[in-house]
Parts: structure tokens; C-alpha cells; sequence
């Protein structure tokens, strides 16, 4: 016998209720996915590290005269977000690529929406030589791969010289091995940032 109409629609709000579905289910992680302050820890008690593991280093590299001829490189890039407002941050920047003798300087001014998608814009703060990545956009998400981590998809560049290049970006603290060697370059994350400061 068919279910009344009213019972059917109570049970499948039920049911929907249960599952988590609907547009004020809480975002993966927790906290709701209208809440921009769900992210605000990301500068709390003087901010956090982000860098790239080592199996996500591998970016390419290629000249916008020819495209066809891409080169692998290194990159490894580190981010100080010392900065949250209501769903955006900001801070610092530091990035080495393979084969390029400087530190490429940049400043991060990026959003993240409640339920974590993220996009971000570096503008140099130094001046760099003809041909070295100087204007970034970013976008990707907060993902959880074992604490938190930005997966990210980057493209850099001037009209000369392109570098295209995703990691996840996962977060370093004082005291573990990412701090004082970062992989590719083995430098520790405060001198990176700190030639940054001094050019």
C-alpha cells in the first residue's frame, strides 16, 4: 500500500537530515560551512607555516616562445599567513626554484570561504630578472591528508616565462624537521623568509 503523501515527505526529511545532506550540513572537518571564523586559527597566536613536501617539489618551467619545450624544476615555496579577517588572509611569501640562484619575494593575499575552497594572488615584492615568475594566482581547497593542507594549483609568470606547479601545501611548526631543512633546498623555513626581508 502506497505511503500517505505528508508521511513520505517527513520520512524523506528524515532521512536527509541523517545523511547530512542539505545546504546547512556541516562542512567536512566541522564547523559550519557559513561560518568564515572556521578558518581564523590559520592566524592565530602569530600565525602558520606552510611549505611543499617533497613529493610535490616537481613543477615545469617553459618559455612563452616555445611552449612546447617545458623543463622540469623544483619549487619549493613557503607561506607565513600571519593575517585572517573574515575569510581572507595575508603574509609573506618566499619561493626557490631550481636552477634560479635568488629567492623570488612575494606578498599572499588570499580568501578561503567557509567550506574551504581558497584562492590566492602573490604580487613580487622584489624586483626580479627578465624571465622569472613574478605574477601568481592560486587555487584550490582546504583537504584534510592527515591534518590539514591547501591543495593548490599555481600558475606563475611574466610574457617571457611561465611556471605551472600544485602541491599540497602542509603546515610546518617549530621543532619538526620541516622547520630547519626544508626539502629540495634544505634551508630552515625563518632564514628563507628572512633573506626575503633583507633584499
Amino acid at each position: 500500500m502506497p505511503m500517505p503523501r505528508t508521511a513520505l515527505l517527513s520520512f524523506l526529511a528524515l532521512a536527509l537530515a541523517l545523511s547530512g545532506g542539505g545546504c546547512g550540513s556541516p562542512a567536512a572537518g566541522g564547523g559550519s560551512p557559513a561560518d568564515a571564523s572556521r578558518w581564523s586559527w590559520l592566524a592565530a597566536n602569530g600565525g602558520t607555516y606552510w611549505y611543499v613536501p617533497t613529493e610535490n617539489l616537481l613543477a615545469y618551467q617553459w618559455d612563452t616562445a616555445s611552449p612546447q619545450a617545458q623543463t622540469a624544476l623544483d619549487d619549493q615555496t613557503v607561506w607565513h599567513i600571519e593575517r585572517y579577517d573574515n575569510g581572507y588572509f595575508f603574509g609573506p611569501v618566499a619561493a626557490r626554484f631550481s636552477g634560479f640562484p635568488i629567492t623570488s619575494c612575494q606578498y599572499a593575499a588570499g580568501s578561503v570561504t567557509p567550506d574551504g575552497r581558497v584562492y590566492i594572488s602573490f604580487t613580487a615584492t622584489t624586483s626580479l630578472p627578465a624571465g622569472q615568475p613574478s605574477i601568481t594566482t592560486g587555487i584550490g581547497r582546504m583537504t584534510k591528508v592527515g591534518g590539514w593542507a591547501f591543495e593548490m594549483q599555481m600558475a606563475s609568470g611574466s610574457s617571457s616565462s611561465q611556471v605551472t606547479h600544485w602541491a599540497f601545501m602542509r603546515q610546518c611548526s617549530s621543532g619538526q624537521p620541516c622547520w630547519t631543512s626544508l626539502p629540495g633546498i634544505g634551508e630552515s623555513i625563518p632564514d628563507l623568509l628572512a633573506s626575503c626581508d633583507a633584499s
